[in-house]
Order: structure tokens, then C-alpha cells, then sequence
């Protein structure tokens, strides 16, 4: 059986630096791991008055998330957090209620950041939100790049030493719980 990646990036900056982290995963995914990015961009401000009929961008955004095997999370750290944008799309994925489109999936958390502060924080609320939504996230390894702008090659982000090691196992970490989950699915 096929593992499906699907990408989501906390930062809709056209050179965002976790879309760029999200890029480098998805080039270290083996051959037969299937890998999209879920732009959600589109995606209107949540506001439970405009939940039914569900707008479009919506329906496209949760359909990508509800496809994926894994769903890979980079987040940047906006005022010690995650921001605003990927906490709207988050919500947007749990509604209408009952319909979580996250809801048993496998999720991975990292970041990347221009400072020295490689994100710690914004992962740590990320996850909790996730645990919250009943997505399983490994403790670790965890994938926090800092001074990520210095790690540029022809507009390329290119991780090396421990940072690439944690990527691998990382990749190899998620991609052993979906397969366990897909012997043995989560029931909830």
C-alpha cells in the first residue's frame, strides 16, 4: 500500500522559509511516498456563520488533508506560537463538527526560522492543538531549523549534519505509523 504526504505550511509568504522546509522533506521522501502540498491560501477567515454551506476552498483544503496518510506540519513562531494563518486552516479542518479531517491521522511538526529560535515554541502549541484533535505526532525526532535563511542554495533550503538526520528519521518515523495504522487502523 501507497503512503500519501500531504504538506501544510503555517506561512502563506510567497518565500516562505517552512514552505522552502517543506520542499527539502518532499525531495527526501522515498520514490513510492506520494506527496502534495496543500495550499490554503484561499481559505477565508473561520466564522461558524459561513460553515454551511461550506465554502469551496474549504471543501478542496480538507479533501487534500482527508487523502493523506501523513500530514506534515512546518510552522513558523509568530509572538511565542503558531500563526494566525495555519490556527485558521486547523480550524477549518475541524468543521463542521463531526466532520475533523484530521481525526486519526499521523502528523509531523517542525520549523523553520530565520533567528536562533528554530520554532521550539509554535511546535509546542502546535502539538497540543494536535493532540487536542486526536492526531498522533511522534515526541520526537524533532526538526527545528534555525537560521534557515543562512541555509540557502539558489533559492533552495539544503539541510546538512543533524538537521538532515532528523528529517530521515523523522520521514522514517511517520512513515512506520501510517503503515501501522493502515494494518491496524485508529479507531475513534
Amino acid at each position: 500500500m501507497g503512503i500519501k504526504v500531504v504538506g501544510i505550511s503555517g506561512s502563506h509568504r510567497k518565500d516562505s522559509l517552512n514552505k522552502k522546509l517543506l520542499d527539502f522533506v518532499a525531495e527526501q521522501l522515498p520514490q513510492e511516498v506520494e506527496y502534495e502540498y496543500a495550499d490554503f491560501s484561499n481559505v477565508p477567515l473561520f466564522n461558524q456563520d459561513q460553515e454551511e454551506p461550506i465554502p469551496e476552498s474549504v471543501k478542496v483544503f480538507k479533501g487534500k488533508v482527508e487523502s493523506a496518510d501523513i500530514v506534515l506540519f512546518a510552522t513558523p513562531e509568530y509572538n511565542g506560537s503558531i500563526s494566525g494563518v495555519l490556527k485558521n486552516g486547523i480550524d477549518w479542518l475541524s468543521r463542521p463538527a463531526g466532520q475533523n479531517s484530521l481525526t486519526g491521522k499521523v502528523a509531523g511538526v517542525m520549523g523553520a526560522a530565520s533567528g536562533q529560535g528554530g520554532t521550539l515554541k509554535a511546535q509546542l502549541h502546535l502539538r497540543e492543538i494536535l493532540s487536542h484533535m486526536n492526531v498522533d505526532v511522534p515526541g520526537q525526532p524533532r526538526v527545528m531549523c534555525n537560521f534557515a535563511g543562512e541555509k540557502m542554495k539558489e533559492a533552495r533550503l539544503v539541510l546538512e549534519g543533524k538537521e538532515l538526520e532528523s528529517v530521515e528519521n523523522l520521514i522514517k518515523r511517520l512513515i512506520k505509523m501510517a503503515n501501522a495504522y493502515k494494518q491496524e487502523p485508529v479507531t475513534v
